[in-house]
C-alpha cells in the first residue's frame, strides 16, 4: 500500500474515533438531562385521587408526619448525602410516604429502592416521633426488617407491588427512577389463582393487614376496593372467580388516573406471553410520558424491608432494598426474627 493511502486511512480512522467520542458525549449529556429530578412539587395526598377510598388515609398520613419531622429527617439525610438537591429530596420523601401507605393496607411490601430506604433508616432514628406517626396512620408500628443480601424476591412480589401501587396512586414522574422499572414482571399463577378462587375474607386474611383494617374504616374500604378491582379484571378477562364483592362508590378509576395500567398487568399476565412480549405489550399500552416515568429506575442490590406480624422469610430485590415481610401495622416484630 502506498504511503498516500496509508495516510488517508489514518486520517479516516482519526475522524471516525473523534465522531464516536463526540456522539458518546452527546449521549451522556442527553442521559444526564433525562435524569434530572422533576422541578414540580409532588401532588397532594400522595397523588391518591379525590373519591378514592384511600384518599383520607393519605391525608391522615400527611398530617401525621408534619413538616417538623420531615425537616429533621432531611437534615440527617443531607449530612450523609450533601449533594442531594431539593428536588431529589422532595420526590424521595414523597415515595417513602407512598410506601408507608402501601404498608398500612397490605402485608409483605418489599422495599425496592435504596434511596427511599436510606431515608427510612434516618427516620427510624426519631423513635418516638416515628412510632407516633405509625400509630396515627395504621394503629401500630411499621417495623423495619433486615434480611440477608442473598435473599431474592419472588416474581409475584414485584408484580404485586406494581399492581397495588398502580391501583392506589396516579402517575408520578420520578417513580421508576426510585423504585426501578414498573410493569416488567408478569403476575404469576401463584397470585392470579388465589385472586380468582378465594373469597374476599380469605384474601384479606392472607394478604392484607387485618388488624390495621379493623381500626381504620378508610384502610378497610381500600382493601375491599383492591379485592373488587382484581376480581373485576379477572372476570372481564373471562376467568371464573369467586363472588366479586360489591363496591358502592362514585369513584371511577377510568376517569381518575389510577388502575388502568394495573388492570392491564393482570390481563396481560393471563396470556401466555414470554417475559419480553409481556414487557412489549405493557409498553404499547403506555404513553411516552408514562414509559419515561415507569422505566427510569436503575437497579441496585437491595438493602432491607418492613416487618410483619405474620412471620415469613424476607426477600429483596430491585433498586435497593426489600422484604417479603410486609408491614407490621398489625403489631408484630421483624419477619426475620
Amino acid at each position: 500500500m502506498s504511503p498516500i493511502w496509508v495516510l488517508l486511512l489514518c486520517v479516516a480512522l482519526i475522524m471516525l474515533v473523534l465522531m464516536l467520542v463526540r456522539n458518546k458525549g452527546r449521549s451522556r449529556t442527553v442521559m444526564m438531562k433525562s435524569f434530572r429530578w422533576p422541578a414540580e412539587q409532588p401532588p397532594a395526598a400522595l397523588g391518591v385521587p379525590q373519591g378514592h377510598p384511600a384518599r383520607s388515609a393519605a391525608e391522615r398520613l400527611e398530617t401525621a408526619l408534619g413538616l417538623d419531622l420531615e425537616s429533621r429527617v432531611k437534615d440527617r439525610v443531607l449530612k450523609e448525602a450533601p449533594g442531594m438537591s431539593d428536588e431529589e429530596w422532595n420526590w424521595t420523601w414523597f415515595e417513602l410516604k407512598r410506601y408507608f401507605l402501601m404498608c398500612a393496607v397490605v402485608k409483605r411490601v418489599p422495599m425496592y429502592s435504596g434511596k427511599v430506604d436510606a431515608v427510612w433508616h434516618e427516620m427510624l432514628m426519631f423513635t418516638r416521633e416515628y412510632e407516633g406517626f405509625c400509630v396515627k396512620l395504621c394503629g401500630q408500628m411499621i417495623h423495619h426488617a433486615p434480611h440477608e443480601p442473598s435473599d431474592v424476591p419472588e416474581q409475584s412480589e414485584r408484580a404485586w407491588f406494581d399492581w397495588v401501587y398502580g391501583e392506589l396512586f396516579t402517575q408520578a414522574p420520578a417513580s421508576g427512577r426510585l423504585w426501578g422499572n414498573f410493569y416488567r414482571t408478569k403476575m404469576p399463577q401463584s397470585r392470579l389463582q388465589p385472586l380468582a378462587d378465594l373469597e374476599a375474607a380469605e384474601l384479606r386474611e392472607n394478604w392484607f393487614n387485618v388488624k390495621a383494617l379493623s381500626q381504620y374504616k378508610d384502610l378497610d374500604e381500600t382493601a375491599d376496593y383492591l379485592i373488587y378491582r382484581a376480581k373485576s379484571e379477572l372476570r372481564k378477562a373471562g376467568q371464573n372467580t369467586a363472588a366479586t364483592p360489591a363496591w358502592q362508590s362514585e369513584y371511577d378509576p377510568a376517569f381518575s388516573g389510577t388502575g388502568i395500567l394495573a388492570g392491564l398487568l393482570i390481563v396481560n399476565s393471563l396470556d401466555p406471553y414470554s417475559d419480553s412480549e409481556f414487557s412489549r405489550q405493557m409498553d404499547l399500552a403506555q404513553t411516552e410520558e408514562q414509559r419515561q416515568a415507569n422505566d427510569s429506575g436503575v437497579f441496585i442490590p437491595p438493602v432491607c424491608g418492613s416487618g410483619s406480624d405474620h412471620s415469613g422469610s424476607d426477600h429483596s430485590g430491585g433498586d435497593g432494598g426489600g422484604s417479603d415481610g410486609g408491614s407490621s401495622c398489625g403489631g408484630g416484630g421483624c419477619s426475620s426474627s
